[in-house]
């Protein structure tokens, strides 16, 4: 299986040149900016809890203005439809709950509004939630506020262009990190309840990950769930979909492209939900700082796009053709790719 895994990620990856080459060659098809996790909060740098990478807390900011300028550059050359922005725009400790600004008063609007002037550029941007945003913001406040992330009532939501149907998670509907009285959160205390034997829903500071092992490692406070409602929902987008289909995340679907600490709780469920549609060409995703990919059975592929956080540029430039393949020009940190469709799908749109 590791060495599987190890071809498909190989056999995925190409040149930033071959894929600009790809772009140039072919009609122009849907194009999109796509960044993950740029975790913005006005601090000095500083090692995550497991000590395994450095985060640049303040430099993050440059790197969101980096991938402004290169999502310019594509709009002003040969277009650009939108921006796909994957979660965790600004860190937690910014709400003053803890860490380096615990104890005074948030600045979670401050930072909001500092990393979409950098990120500000003159096409739509779709947000996903991240953990962080839930740790900064009441969801009421996701949906109202500048993300803008309840167009649709709901903080997941689906669009089309050209052809191409673009769907935005939200794997938080349940939640340790909403608020308490909703059906949200009590979801979420019933399962980690049952799954981690640790004190994570109290206050009181504990490993989250003692005594869990293998596909239990997911079942852990900053990940969530998708939720039985939302799944039906995305079965019924999916079966009405004109053509291909792209799902944003901001956790991962697949434990393959990361690892199982990084996933969404119902992430099997959802994974059959995108394999019975047969129409999914790709799900990008953030959470996972390191970034990563695989190809699962089904011919989906999971891309995990690293965290501008974590790496000075961290973005791509994505283009969807009429024959239901994607190509990705990264930049920084993000490698270039290119996506077949599933072969079931390719065969239709032939």
């Amino acid at each position: 299986m590791v060495l599987t895994n190890m071809v498909r990620r190989s056999a995925a990856c190409v040149s930033l040149a071959v894929a600009q080459a790809l772009h140039t060659r072919c009609d122009r098809g849907v194009r999109f900016g796509v960044l993950a996790d740029v975790q913005y909060c006005d601090i000095e740098d500083a090692r995550n809890f497991a000590g395994t990478e450095i985060r640049f807390y303040r430099g993050s900011l440059e790197g969101a203005r980096r991938a402004a300028r290169g999502f310019e550059a594509a709009r002003l050359g040969r277009g650009l439809d939108f921006v796909a922005q994957l979660g965790d725009l600004i860190d937690g400790q910014n709400a003053g709950g803890y860490g380096a600004l615990k104890g005074l008063p948030p600045r979670s609007k401050q930072a909001l509004d500092e990393v979409l002037a950098a990120l500000s550029t003159p096409v739509p941007h779709y947000h996903c939630v991240g953990n962080h945003e839930l740790y900064n913001f009441e969801p009421d406040q996701l949906m109202e506020g500048p993300l803008n992330m309840g167009a649709s009532g709901k903080l997941y939501h689906a669009f089309v262009e050209k052809g191409w149907t673009f769907v935005v998670l939200n794997p938080y509907e349940h939640s340790s990190s909403l608020p308490k009285h909703t059906p949200g959160y009590k979801e979420a205390a019933k399962v980690l309840t049952e799954k981690n034997p640790n004190p994570v829903l109290s206050d009181e500071p504990c490993n989250f990950f003692e005594g869990l092992k293998g596909e239990g490692l997911r079942f852990v406070p900053f990940n969530g769930a998708v939720g039985e409602e939302q799944r039906t929902w995305l079965a019924g987008v999916l079966e009405r979909a004109p053509g291909p289909c792209v799902v944003f995340s901001h956790l991962p679907l697949f434990h393959e492209s990361c690892s199982w600490r990084n996933v969404a709780w119902d992430s099997p469920e959802v994974l059959e939900v995108l394999r019975e549609a047969g129409n999914v060409v790709a799900v990008v995703a953030g959470h996972s700082h390191s970034g990563g990919y695989a190809l699962d059975d089904h011919g989906i592929h999971h891309v995990v796009v690293e965290a501008t956080l974590t790496h000075e540029t961290a973005f791509g430039i994505c283009e969807c053709r009429g024959d239901g393949s994607i190509t990705i020009a990264g930049e920084g940190s993000v490698p270039s790719r290119v996506l077949a469709p599933p072969p079931s799908l390719a065969r239709r749109l032939a």
